[in-house]
């Protein structure tokens, strides 16, 4: 039968039957297409959602290692960064990602996974903050991960820190010796301690109550080869309250 012929008699069947018949008949016989096409549908606007999403670039990417946040919490804290540095999420795309965990005490396959994953991100060069307990941050500090924010800290700033309550931390950086020992080098301002973050504390959750509970200090730094300081700046002065 030619296709005009079979929609012609398919059209005949459905003219008298009463909408619910025709709902079920139309089901019935077609909904493999049907369903083809919703997927289809469906696919063409995620796909062009995401890519979008994806072309526009990065105002912030931050990571939080073993927080305590509640997830509404991760939330308001990428939402009130938004209100806070005005940004324009139709032209900018954040990211605040507070899934991190990594075990000191046993290095399983997730510790394994994400330590990997923030390698990964310090080598692409996506990070612009990383936030998490001090004795994490060593590992990534004394390899010079981080920026030393006597770059952008003039003694003012540092003194209005200070003030406030938030402590400088300071990392020590290792190198190799002709024997294959690692040796001190020296020392550099690696972030600012956040002990004193009322707003971290007030999110549902907390932050880092964990972190303090454990004699471990939540820290604040910026990835060396951030190329979003400024903006990275911003959120550590909506943390500490210190503009």
């Amino acid at each position: 039968m030619a296709i005009k012929d079979e929609i012609k008699q398919e059209s005949i069947k459905l003219k008298d039957m009463p909408p619910k018949k025709k709902a079920e008949y139309i089901w019935e016989y077609y909904k493999i297409p049907i369903i083809g096409v919703i997927a289809a549908i469906i696919f063409i606007v995620t796909f062009t959602r995401d890519y979008r999403i994806n072309k526009r670039p990065y105002f912030l990417d931050a990571i939080v290692i073993n927080s305590d946040i509640a997830y509404s919490a991760d939330n308001y804290l990428l939402n009130d960064y938004v209100k806070y540095a005005g940004v324009d999420t139709k032209t900018y795309n954040i990211a605040v990602d507070t899934s991190i965990y990594i075990d000191e005490e046993k290095f399983d396959q997730m510790t394994m996974a994400n330590s990997q994953k923030v390698m990964a991100l310090f080598s692409a060069g996506e990070l612009d903050v990383v936030m998490g307990p001090d004795s994490i941050m060593d590992q990534y500090g004394k390899m010079e991960a981080f920026m030393d924010l006597k770059e952008v800290f003039d003694d003012e700033r540092i003194k209005e820190l200070e003030d406030a309550g938030f402590e400088m931390y300071y990392t020590t950086v290792y190198e190799e010796d002709e024997k294959g020992d690692m040796q001190p080098e020296g020392t550099y301002l690696a972030g600012v301690y956040l002990d004193g973050s009322k707003y971290l504390g007030s999110l549902e959750g907390g932050v880092f109550n964990s972190v303090k509970a454990s004699d471990k200090r939540p820290v604040f730094a910026i990835a060396a080869r951030s190329q979003r300081v400024e903006n990275a700046l911003k959120f550590l002065s909506m943390i500490t309250g210190v503009d």
